[in-house]
């Protein structure tokens, strides 16, 4: 029975890969650059912004750091008004319900807690380590190492839940569990020790059983 979950934001509790590949494509076609959609779609998906945006540089030739400026000031007007996806807030209802707790582990700056809030998530959730706080990027587990040193959390009882095989590793990497929502049906976090394709399938995990 898991006691504790620790949320991704970005395509975990919240659907903001429209703005988030809307801002990617504006930002190539401001360097003149061509990708393909669907191949940059599941680079982000089964790796990173951050490894797609040093792909583009290494491309043209140009500082990764530069581009990610950029990217990050189209981003914040491609990704006005994020909506969570189908049943998250109810499942992370179901948690508290259960006796658990939420906790959030994302890269994206405090614009996620805006978004949570807007969305009714506030309440349920202990604490959220955003990227303000300077820990290290997944798959290193340091920010979740820090959320279960401070909240005194089991790791047998914890698990790390997110759309990317690097989330499942971070969970992993920190000693607790690591739960893949593959809601892509992309299957490429064959480590993950639980695989989900809608959210409230982890709610089972949560009960008590006889």
């Amino acid at each position: 029975m898991l006691q504790a979950a620790i949320w991704d934001f970005d395509g975990t509790l919240y659907d903001t890969y429209s703005g988030i590949m809307q801002a990617l494509q504006q930002l190539v076609t401001e360097y003149g650059l061509k990708v393909d959609r669907q191949s940059l779609y599941r680079l982000i998906k089964e790796d990173s912004v951050k490894t797609a945006i040093a792909q583009f540089g290494q491309t043209l030739a140009i500082e990764p750091a530069v581009l990610s400026k950029r990217y990050h000031e189209i981003e914040r007007q491609t990704q006005q008004d994020p909506q969570p996806f189908t049943a998250a807030l109810t499942t992370c209802q179901a948690i508290i319900a259960n006796g658990g707790q939420n906790f959030l582990m994302t890269h994206r700056d405090r614009g996620s807690e805006r978004f949570l809030a807007a969305g009714g998530f506030t309440p349920l959730f202990s604490e959220y380590v955003t990227s303000e706080q300077n820990f290290k990027r997944k798959p290193d587990p340091e920010a979740i190492n820090y959320l279960v040193t401070k909240h005194q959390l089991n790791p047998a009882t914890t698990v790390m839940i997110g759309d990317r095989p690097l989330d499942v590793v971070a969970g992993q990497n920190a000693g607790i569990k690591g739960c893949f929502f593959d809601v892509d049906q992309f299957h490429s976090a064959p480590t993950a020790d639980i695989v989900i394709t809608t959210l409230p399938e982890i709610i089972p995990y949560f009960q008590a059983r006889d």
